[in-house]
């Protein structure tokens, strides 16, 4: 009897012994200081580890108001959310999940005089951000971009702000941050907002869109510049944008003689892009550029590589539809040329191969032209293949 007793009161003692060794740091964080505290949340592990962050979280919470601004509880809070595992966010259920995603939004509002409490929160919210809601953070930091001065925000807050919402923004971060760069308001910034809306950008089509309705020149080349500096638009989605924005830009065009080299410039790329991705969507915007195009050649406000290229573009665009246009113009120039008129080499050529390009039999009449005039034998070679390849059934 005496020995059975002797044994359960060494296995009790060794219980609790192995208890304490199991949650010593739980017992440092009870009985020690705010320090001791910080220090035993940054040692313990596992589920001792979630034991305390979530201790910690409510001991800050508790105290902040009566202990104010205290850089030995800022010091707990940030070793706290740093500590969160997401193992643990991954283990608990939804309604967990909404009230812990609460107290760290609670602790977020309620250190705002800290910003090193609140950079450690937004940094932890861009590992953490598929395991939480985080609308609520999200919706603060838009408000206080549009409510604040970022000139006078602390830098290192506003940069960790940015940085998180290239992560964790939505919709509305984008439409703020794209107002704040269209109008060049905060160009201190400009490097840090513009990542930020690269970054945004493929979530954010339809406000791209909305925006290139409303744009005008120096913001379309704003839009150009921002969307062709991300690697994850889909070809799909950059088409899109090319088509809208050739198609703003000749809206805004107006009196061609009062057209801008630059201007003609990103039309001619938005071209490109389509032409390459034989974007056939675009086929009466680009018909529509093509006539455009000729009134600015003749007024010389286009140069010869650039009309030409809009030329051989309608082959990839709008094979069908251009054939009567680009037949037309080629017969206004034989015409010309038979009247002893001075006809660029590079147009006609450009015209002669994209008709050769197309095959539709409908060329043959204005090709067959060329070849009964006084072209050098470069014009007239290509007009005998253009014919040779024609389809004609």
């Amino acid at each position: 009897m005496f020995k059975k007793s002797f044994l359960l009161i060494l296995f009790v003692l060794f219980s609790i012994s192995l208890y304490a060794q199991n949650n010593s740091y739980t017992i440092q964080y009870l009985k020690g200081n705010i320090t001791d505290k910080t220090r035993a949340i940054k040692e313990s592990t596992g589920s001792e580890s979630d034991y305390l962050v979530n201790r910690a979280i409510e001991y800050a919470l508790e105290n902040k108001e009566l202990l104010g601004t205290d850089r030995d509880l800022d010091a707990l809070v940030v070793a706290a959310v740093l500590s969160i595992s997401d193992d643990y966010l991954k283990n608990i259920n939804d309604e967990e999940k909404v009230k812990f995603s609460e107290k760290l939004y609670n602790l977020y509002s309620n250190f705002e005089d800290s910003n090193t409490v609140e950079i450690a929160i937004l940094t932890k919210l861009e590992s953490i951000k598929d395991l939480l809601p985080i609308d609520k953070f999200v919706n603060n930091l838009n408000n206080k971009l549009k409510n604040e001065n970022m000139n006078d925000m602390d830098p290192s807050f506003l940069k960790t702000t940015l940085s998180s919402l290239e992560k964790i923004g939505n919709t509305e971060s984008f439409i703020i941050l794209y107002y704040f760069y269209s109008a060049d308001k905060y160009p201190k910034f400009e490097e840090e907002i513009e990542k930020t809306l690269i970054t945004l950008s493929p979530n954010a089509m339809n406000e791209i869109l909305g925006f290139i309705k409303e744009a005008d020149s120096n913001q379309l080349k704003r839009i150009y510049s921002l969307t062709t500096k991300t690697q994850k638009l889909s070809k799909n989605n950059v088409c899109i944008i090319a088509e809208n924005l050739l198609n703003r830009s000749i809206l805004l065009m107006g009196d061609s003689s009062k057209i801008l080299p630059e201007n003609i410039d990103l039309q001619i790329t938005c071209l490109k892009i389509l032409a390459d991705n034989k974007w056939t969507r675009a086929s009466d915007i680009v018909l529509s550029y093509f006539q455009i195009t000729k009134s600015l050649y003749k007024i010389n406000s286009i140069k010869d590589e650039d009309f030409t290229f809009v030329i051989s573009s309608l082959s990839s665009i709008t094979p069908l539809k251009a054939v009567s246009p680009l037949t037309s113009y080629l017969e206004e120039l034989n015409g010309r040329k038979e009247n002893g008129e001075e006809v660029s080499s590079s147009v006609i050529l450009s015209l002669i191969n994209t008709l050769g390009a197309i095959g539709d039999k409908a060329a043959f009449d204005s090709l067959l032209a060329v070849t009964y005039l006084s072209y050098e034998e470069a014009i007239l070679s290509a007009a005998r293949q253009a014919l040779s390849g024609l389809r004609w059934q």
